[in-house]
This record gives structure tokens, sequence and C-alpha cells, in this order.
């Protein structure tokens, strides 16, 4: 088992982890993905301020509908000759006309309350495209930002992958499998050495057996960590 190799594999493949890295926590990348479910948030809340909106009027439309009945029930009343009516039919409409003042009272504070929610509704909406806009904005600026930062790794990325590349060509392919597999996890440094009967990576003890294994393959997997433990 040539050690020596696939530790030269790390090192440089710790450059690439660290650029990669670097470009997980980019705090152009962190913030354009923040922005993005801001504006993810703002677009459902218009949706639903819209629907509140349609919901609003259709009440509104309903109330002015109630108010034109009862004004012109109001009307036909008012229009009546009291001179040709008896007392008990006066006295008939004007508790009538009592109830429609109570109707038309009530439908009008209705009315103006329904005006206010709408208000309120159209008042949020205006606020909540503004925000949407405003993070629209921010977002394209964070996103090039991001993408320029990309870009400047780019080069330096590919320089490093062709030199993995042909340093994986001299490793044997279980191991280079095995690394491969935990470097896509993100595990870093995937390849640690063995302090005296412990994982250098997690620092737990590793069984007798499986340091006799170690000492004869020259490689094992720590049963813990998952990283590869060698002897130095």
């Amino acid at each position: 088992m040539n050690v020596d190799m696939i530790l030269k594999y790390q090192s440089l493949d710790s450059d690439m982890f660290k650029i990669e890295k670097g470009l997980r926590e980019n705090q152009n990348k962190k913030k354009a993905d923040e922005l993005r479910e801001s504006m993810k948030a703002s677009q459902s809340r218009s949706v639903k301020l819209e629907e509140n909106a349609g919901r609003l009027l259709k009440e509104i439309d309903k109330v002015k509908g109630q108010v034109k009945l009862q004004q012109e029930k109001m009307q036909e009343f008012l229009s009546k000759d009291l001179d040709k009516m008896s007392k008990e039919e006066i006295e008939k409409l004007n508790s009538l006309k009592d109830k429609l003042s109570q109707n038309l009272s009530i439908l009008e504070k209705n009315l103006t309350s329904l005006a206010e929610n709408m208000n309120a509704v159209l008042a949020d909406f205006n606020k909540t495209i503004k925000n949407f806009n405003i993070a629209k904005e921010e977002y394209a600026k964070r996103k090039q930002a991001y993408d320029n930062d990309v870009a400047e790794t780019e080069k330096k990325k590919a320089e490093i992958a062709v030199k993995l590349g042909e340093l994986a060509k001299s490793i044997e392919s279980n191991v280079m499998e095995a690394y491969q597999k935990r470097r896509k996890e993100n595990v870093f440094p995937v390849l640690v050495p063995l302090n005296g009967n412990s994982c250098g990576g997690c620092h737990i003890e590793l069984p007798f057996a499986n340091v006799t294994k170690l000492n004869e393959e020259g490689i094992i997997t720590c049963e813990h960590c998952r990283r590869l433990v060698y002897v130095k």
C-alpha cells in the first residue's frame, strides 16, 4: 500500500477543498439565497393578498347591493301619501321606516369597515411588491458577485483537477474509490494517521483487531467517523 501517494493526493486536494468550502460559505451566495427566499415569501404573500382583495371586493359589491335595495324601499315608503293612510297604517309605515334606517346604518358601517380592510390589504400589497422589487434588485447584484467569485476560481480548480487526475492513476483503485466516496460527503481530511491506538480524525480508540488489521494492510476505515486511517 503506497500511502505516500494518497497523502500527496490529499495534500493537493486540500487546496480544492478550501476553494469549494469558500464558495459554499461565500457571503454573496448566502445573501443571495436569503434574498431568493425573501422573494418567494413576498410572492406567496402577494398572491394571498390578491385573493383577500378579491374576496373583499365581492363582499363590498354585495353590501352595496343590499344598501341600494334598502334605499329603494325607503324611497318607496317616503313617496307614500300619508293623508290617504289610516293611523294604524302610518304607525306601521313608521315602524318599517325605522327598521330600514337601522338596516341602512348597519350596512353603511359594514361598508366602511370593508373599505378600511380593503385599504389595509392594498397598502400591504403595495409594500409587499416594493419589498419584492428591492430584494430582486439586491439579489441580482449578489448573484452576479457570486458568479464572479466562482469564475475567478474556475481556472485554479481546473488546474488542480488535472493534477489530481494524474496522481489518481498511481493510487490503488479501491483506495481511490473509498477516498472519493467520503470526499463527496465533504469529509476532510479523508486520510488521517493512527495516533497511539486512536483514529486521528475522531480520536476514538480503535478495537485491537482493527489496529492489527491496519498494521497488516496499511489503511482501514474508522468505524466511527468513516475516515481512512493509516500508520505513519
